[in-house]
C-alpha cells in the first residue's frame, strides 16, 4: 500500500507542475502593449478643458512659436493637448514671427514635441505672403519642419503648387512637394 502511496502522491505532483506549467506559457502569449500608442482616448477621460488657452512651442530652450485654441483638453498627465479652433503663430529664435497656422482641430504631444493639425489647415507666411492650405500637417518642434503626407495647395502671387506630401520650413521659404507635383513657387 505504501507502494501506490508513492506512486498518487508522485502523479499528484507531476500533475501540479504540468498545471503551473501551463498556466505560466498561457500568461506569456498575453499580447504587448506600447506606451506609445496614439490612440484617440475617449472625451469622458479629459483631466482639464481650458478655455482659449495657450501654449509655447519649445526645443531645447529655443522658443520655436505659440499655439492657442478656443478650447483646449488635456489628456495622459498633461502631456497631450487636443485644441479645437487652432491658431499657431512661428516665430524666430529671436521672437520675430515667420508664419501663422490656423485649423480646426490640432494635437500637441510635449514629450515628442509634435504638434499635428487637422481638418482645413492654412499656413501663411509672414513674411514672403505665401500660403498653404491642406487637410493634415504635422509640425516637428525640434526640427522646426512642417510636413504632410496628404494633398496640398501652395500658392505665391500667381504661382501654384499642388501635389501629394511636402515638406517645408515655418516661413514657406522652402517647399518642397514629395508627389504628384504640378506648378511651381519660384525662388
Amino acid at each position: 500500500m505504501t507502494r501506490v502511496l508513492i506512486i498518487v502522491r508522485a502523479a499528484i505532483g507531476l500533475a501540479a507542475i504540468a498545471f503551473i506549467a501551463v498556466a505560466f506559457a498561457a500568461g506569456c502569449n498575453t499580447p504587448q502593449v506600447s506606451a506609445n500608442t496614439r490612440t484617440q482616448t475617449p472625451d469622458d477621460s479629459v483631466e482639464q478643458v481650458l478655455f482659449g488657452a495657450r501654449t509655447v512651442l519649445v526645443s531645447s530652450g529655443t522658443r520655436r512659436g505659440e499655439v492657442a485654441g478656443d478650447t483646449v483638453s488635456t489628456f495622459d498627465a498633461a502631456t497631450r493637448f487636443e485644441f479645437h479652433g487652432v491658431h499657431a503663430v512661428f516665430t524666430s529664435p529671436l521672437g520675430r514671427p515667420l508664419g501663422t497656422l490656423t485649423s480646426g482641430t490640432g494635437t500637441y504631444r510635449v514629450g515628442h514635441a509634435l504638434f499635428d493639425a487637422h481638418g482645413r489647415v492654412t499656413i501663411v507666411s509672414d513674411t514672403t505672403r505665401r500660403r498653404l492650405e491642406g487637410n493634415t500637417v504635422h509640425y516637428d518642434v525640434v526640427q522646426n519642419r512642417l510636413s504632410s503626407d496628404s494633398a496640398f495647395v501652395a500658392t505665391a502671387g500667381t504661382r501654384r503648387l499642388t501635389g501629394i506630401g511636402f515638406t517645408a520650413d515655418p516661413a514657406l521659404f522652402s517647399v518642397k512637394c514629395l508627389k504628384s507635383c504640378i506648378g511651381t513657387l519660384g525662388q
